[in-house]
């Protein structure tokens, strides 16, 4: 290397590094103490204390200038192994046209596992304009150096740049090869001052709700008078960037930029690699740590914290503090297996908003200290339920309820059921703050007492499983395509109007087979009964499971996909609980099948495959019911169809 070779390398490193290496190597500190940047880098090169490598060691130590930038990202889907060995196969990849104006020959020169890590270091080249010795405007391609690691022990993504362009260029690459989304975590400011760990204040700004913006700054750091101004300024601003001369580390200051919109931490400092990676591994450590100490605030408090928005679209503004509060027990749970807690009466009024909840009437019998299904106290009829209210008799006697013993010291109470509509809404929310968790939320309300939890159904026994129920075990099945594509285009009912007459044809005929009849000389004690459409009940009968018996009712609905689509688009379908058939399946569930003491074990059936959180949902019900679940899809329903004598699938 020649001596203008090691000079312009040497020039490039901090003062302070220069000084370190000189007096490490045996200078005297008097010789090069009180010396410029310039004759200290004369002294390292006339007492060529440096060869060549550890002269590039050093420049390679402190290539990432003396102004980086830390950001930290989340994925949206957890990562698996297989992800990992993809990002360990990046290494050694050119990205030579790149469509980042100003930046060219992008190339991972490592991935390394580090630690609890996965290191990827990467190079760029970045156009610099000047005007040179001759007065005209001339470019160059600096080379610069960024760091991207990948936690391994927690979901994470943190970014250690100079140039923001590029590691959002780097972090999509990556986004795209592992076919997930990666979004950034904003900071809390709780997190930014322990990273920062300083009082020293040198700039704030300070947002106002209407744009107005306050910004104080003193390069030293804020006089008292200053501090006073800023306190009594921040009661109704948003803190939205600021900076902190802040300590490195004991013997390191540096000015350390925050900017809450952005998410962005930037060290302003020539440091070296190894303090700079040192720093941001704690940063990552706490910026965690206070996200997961946020939980116990209030929605809004941890929404402002991190700098992000609560959303609740298209609803009118009176509902908002209703919402957050739901919103408040869905982030506390998170950590916890289940929740109760009393809903302040000023909330209460959300619950009456069926776009967010089902109404559930109940009668609670004193006498008996329990939840009891209606009747009548004229007839003793059962009473039946519909739009979130209990309907009066058929006998036209005014609504008057007594329990199965005949209590008549009843009291009508409501239990509400979140709509799929809320609990996605909440999610959305959930998921911008705390990305690292699976959201799968359970929830119900009696009376004016929360129940929610964010876990996964462990109860398997409130799921009665096809194969397990006597008149369902069939002898082997061969093919049904034929029969699955007739089945997704069979409706609840035969054409026109059902009628017991039409029932008698019905049973005999080929041409006149519904959902309903599929069952006919299947289940014990079944016989197709008249349909009239919405109500509950389409199916019932006995069935057996092991030794024991129960009571048997099902819900049957067609396949929810549009007719014009083609018979294998819908036998590939998936039935959603936001859809008309969805909503009814639960509407039904909820209002008929919750409340009918008799029906032990509710059936779901559809020529159609059903979504596994739409599942998880209705298993959940059942249990907070007290009932079983059974779920008949299109690949049972074709065992089902196939088996069933009265049927000459041959002539259809």
């Amino acid at each position: 290397m020649t001596y203008e070779e090691k000079r312009k390398k040497l020039n490039t490193l901090p003062w302070q590094a220069l000084f370190d290496i000189s007096v490490k190597k045996g200078i005297e500190e008097k010789e090069v103490k009180s010396k410029d940047k310039t004759e200290v880098i004369e002294s390292i090169i006339l007492y060529d204390i440096l060869d060549d490598e550890e002269i590039d060691s050093l420049v390679n130590e402190y290539i990432y200038g003396d102004r980086v930038t830390f950001t930290l990202w989340n994925f949206k889907n957890r990562l698996k192994k297989s992800d990992y060995e993809k990002i360990k196969k990046m290494e050694n990849d050119i990205y030579s046209n790149i469509s980042v104006s100003k930046f060219r020959k992008v190339k991972i020169v490592k991935v390394e596992e580090v630690s609890n890590r996965l290191e990827i270091i990467y190079i760029y080249s970045k156009e610099y304009a000047f005007v040179n010795e001759l007065g005209k405007n001339d470019v160059i391609w600096e080379q610069h150096r960024g760091c991207i690691w990948i936690g391994t022990n927690r979901d994470y993504l943190a970014s250690i740049s100079k140039h923001e362009k590029m590691s959002k260029y780097i972090i999509s690459e990556i986004g795209e090869l592992l076919e997930n989304t990666i979004t950034q975590i904003k900071p809390p400011k709780a997190a930014v001052k322990r990273c920062v760990n300083s009082d020293v204040i040198s700039r704030i700004v300070l947002q106002g709700s209407q744009g107005e913006k306050t910004t104080i700054s003193r390069a030293e750091g804020f006089t008292e008078e200053q501090k006073n101004e800023m306190e009594r300024i921040k009661e109704d601003r948003v803190d939205t960037s600021g900076s902190y001369i802040a300590d490195i580390t004991e013997d390191i200051s540096a000015t350390i930029k925050y900017n809450v919109n952005k998410g962005s931490i930037g060290i302003y400092k020539h440091i070296s690699s190894s303090v700079l990676f040192k720093w941001t591994q704690s940063a990552i450590d706490i910026i965690f740590e206070e996200i997961k100490n946020l939980k116990g605030k209030r929605a809004e408090v941890i929404f402002k914290e991190i700098g992000e928005e609560i959303k609740w679209p298209f609803v009118p503004g009176n509902e908002y503090e209703s919402l957050n509060w739901i919103l408040t027990q869905a982030i506390i749970v998170l950590d916890e297996e289940k929740k109760e807690v009393q809903i302040p009466e000023k909330y209460r009024f959300i619950l009456e908003n069926d776009k967010y909840f089902i109404r559930l009437p109940k009668v609670y019998c004193d006498k008996c200290d329990s939840y009891e299904t209606p009747y009548c106290t004229n007839c003793g009829r059962k009473l039946n339920v519909h739009a979130g209210e209990i309907q009066t008799c058929t006998c036209g006697a005014p609504l008057q309820v007594k329990c199965a013993e005949g209590h008549r010291d009843c009291k009508i109470l409501y239990w509400y059921i979140p709509t799929q509509k809320l609990i996605s809404l909440v999610s959305r929310n959930v998921s911008k703050i705390y990305k690292e968790y699976q959201l799968n939320y359970k929830a119900y309300i009696i009376d004016d007492m929360l129940f929610i939890s964010n876990a996964e159904e462990k109860d398997i026994d409130t799921e009665i499983f096809f194969e397990d129920i006597e008149c369902f075990k069939f002898e082997e099945s061969k093919n049904l395509d034929r029969i699955k594509t007739y089945l997704v285009n069979l409706k609840e009912k035969c054409n026109g109007t059902c009628s017991k007459k039409k029932i008698m044809q019905c049973v005999v005929r080929n041409d006149m087979v519904c959902i309903p009849r599929l069952f006919y000389d299947i289940v014990e004690q079944y016989r197709p009964q008249p349909h009239k459409g919405g109500e509950y009940g389409d199916v019932s009968g006995v069935i057996k499971v092991g030794k024991r018996l129960f009571d048997f009712k099902g819900i049957a609905k067609k396949n929810s996909i549009s007719s014009s689509k083609t018979n294998e688009e819908k036998m590939q379908s998936v039935l959603l609980s936001t859809v008309k058939e969805g909503e009814e399946i639960i509407r039904q569930f909820v209002e008929q099948g919750m409340t009918d003491a008799r029906s032990e074990v509710i059936a779901i059936i559809i020529p159609q495959y059903i979504d596994a959180d739409f599942k998880a949902t209705l298993r959940f019900l059942a249990k907070i019911a007290k009932k079983k679940i059974v779920f008949i899809e299109l690949d049972q329903l074709a065992q089902i169809a196939e088996h069933n004598k009265t049927i000459n699938w041959d002539a259809i």
